[in-house]
Formats: structure tokens, sequence, C-alpha cells
């Protein structure tokens, strides 16, 4: 396609990453915001008006580009953190490909970006003794705390993402067989425990709104709402809110996942090479690292 402007080449990338390639809207509107950046920096269409004028030596300047950048105040600056280079070169080294695959440039440029190495994080789990001062203390009087329960065992036993936990609807709750979406709208099942299956069938039936989401916010409107589904950021905020009620350090919603996915080592149910993959499927009924159930089950029981 001759004469095609960057910044239509770009919407029509994002797209396609949107609608096939099923990406989050996070992801889209991260990748919308790294790939601004590569626009100005090139000059936008007055610089650039024809996306097959992209070449090798501009790619090349604006990875020297970021290498070189500084942020912070005057007298305070830095270097861009290497995770934020890494994310806008792998944005932009895959518009390239979608590019290339569209014959809008003539090669595979992408292929012509170099993506600094990331150091390895190891998650941090929650501590032992964290983990059971939490579930022994965990308040279950009120509707509000009945969902907190719920939500901590759940996370502790399935080992979901909170993404994947928030987007259930009620009518996605089988106690006998529950099934999550994670990322590009896989579907997988996930192992519940005796302890989280009646603590959230001990929420659910405390609940008296109208609401199809499974786990909800408690504001005062809610009973009225149609729809007020738990966010992240409020699951972050029950998080923290646990923590500060019952002295034990603040945690995160994913710290939750982690902690399961060190039990499953500790106890031999997956090794250490199949939890570095643990941001693919994990804990599926047939599981694709080979896991025996019954010592699978015993670890998710361990954690929750």
């Amino acid at each position: 396609m001759a004469g095609l402007p960057l910044s239509q080449a770009i919407g029509e990338y994002l797209g396609w990453l949107e609608l096939d390639r099923h990406a989050s809207a996070g992801t889209v509107e991260g990748y919308r915001g790294d790939l601004r950046r590569f626009s100005e920096f090139v000059g936008g269409d007055a610089g650039i008006p024809d996306v097959a004028e992209l070449d090798r030596e501009l790619l090349r300047g604006y990875q020297q580009h970021l290498a070189r950048l500084r942020t912070g105040t005057k007298g305070a600056r830095r270097p861009l953190a290497i995770s934020t280079r890494s994310r806008r070169l792998v944005a932009l080294r895959s518009f390239l490909r979608f590019a290339a695959r569209e014959r809008w440039l003539p090669g595979d440029l992408g292929a012509t970006i170099d993506v600094p190495k990331l150091p390895e994080r190891l998650p941090k789990p929650l501590e032992a003794a964290d983990r059971d001062q939490l579930l022994d203390a965990l308040p279950h009087d009120t509707p509000a705390q009945k969902r907190d329960r719920a939500l901590i065992l759940l996370l502790l036993s399935t080992g979901a993402r909170i993404s994947e936990i928030l987007r259930l609807d009620r009518s996605d709750w089988k106690p006998e067989r529950l099934w999550v979406v994670g990322k590009g709208d896989r579907e997988r099942v996930v192992q519940v425990t005796d302890k989280a299956r009646c603590a959230v069938e001990d929420y659910l039936t405390a609940r008296e709104d109208h609401s199809p989401a499974l786990f909800i916010g408690f504001q005062p409107a809610s009973k009225a709402a149609s729809s007020n589904r738990l966010t992240t950021a409020g699951a972050q905020h029950v998080c923290r809110h646990l923590a500060q009620r019952l002295g034990i350090p603040a945690f995160h919603p994913h710290q939750l996942r982690h902690t399961l996915g060190t039990l499953l080592q500790v106890s031999g149910v997956a090794s250490a090479a199949s939890f570095g993959k643990i941001r693919e499927p994990l804990l599926p009924a047939t599981s694709p690292f080979g896991l025996d159930q019954g010592r699978l089950a015993e670890a998710s029981s361990r954690a929750s």
C-alpha cells in the first residue's frame, strides 16, 4: 500500500492487536503510547509521510535515543529504566513485523530491533507465617467480609490471575468445575479447594444484589446497581486493608498466585522450570506440565 501515513499504519496495527490477537485493553493502550512516542521521534506524518520510508538507520537512531534518554527533575536525571526501553522496543518490533506481513515494508525491519534483556525478578510469595495468620484470622461476618474471604481463598486455591477471577460472572461459578479466561481469551480449568468453594458459596448466599458479577464492590448504591463489578484497584485495596487489620506485611493479589506456585515447587508438584512459565496456563484439571493431580490438590489445599 503506497503512501500509507505512519499514523494510519499504527492505527491499523492496533486494531489488529485488539480484534485479531485479542490483546487486553491495557496492552493496546500501552502499545499506543509507545508507538506514539516513536512517531513523534521520527517527526510524525510530516517527517515520515509513508511508513515505507522507515529504514534501518532511522530505527538505529531511535534505539540510541532511548539508550541516551534521561528522565527526572533537573539535578536528578537518570537513564530510562531498562523495563521501559524494553517495552517500547517490543511494541515497535511487533508493529514492524506486522507492517512487513502487510507488505507495507520491503522486509522485516523488526529483526533489527535489539531489545535489552531484563534482569530476572523472582516472584515474592507470602511468608508461611503471614499466610497462616491471614487464613486463620480472615473475618467473615458481613457480606463485604465474606467477599474478601472468598476472594483470598479462591486466589490461593486456583493460582489464577486477579483479572481472570474478577471477570467471572455468577453464571460462571460452577463449584465442581471452574473455568477461567486468561490472556488471549484462552480458557482453562482451575483447582478449587473445598474451603475456597464453601467460602464462595457463603458469600453468594449473603448477597442481596442483582449484579451479574461474581465479585462486586459494596458501595451504598450497589444494591440497586445492575452491575458493580469489583475492580483490580478494589481487590488491591482489599489486600491492603486485610494486611493492615491483621498486622502482616502489605501484599497484593498477584502474590497470592505466586504463593501457590511456591508451594507447588516445595511439594514437588511443579518444577522450577514449569513455575517459570506461570504466565502460561497454570493448574488446569489436565495439566500441561504433567502434574500429579492428587499432589496438586494437596498443595492447593495447603495454600488455602
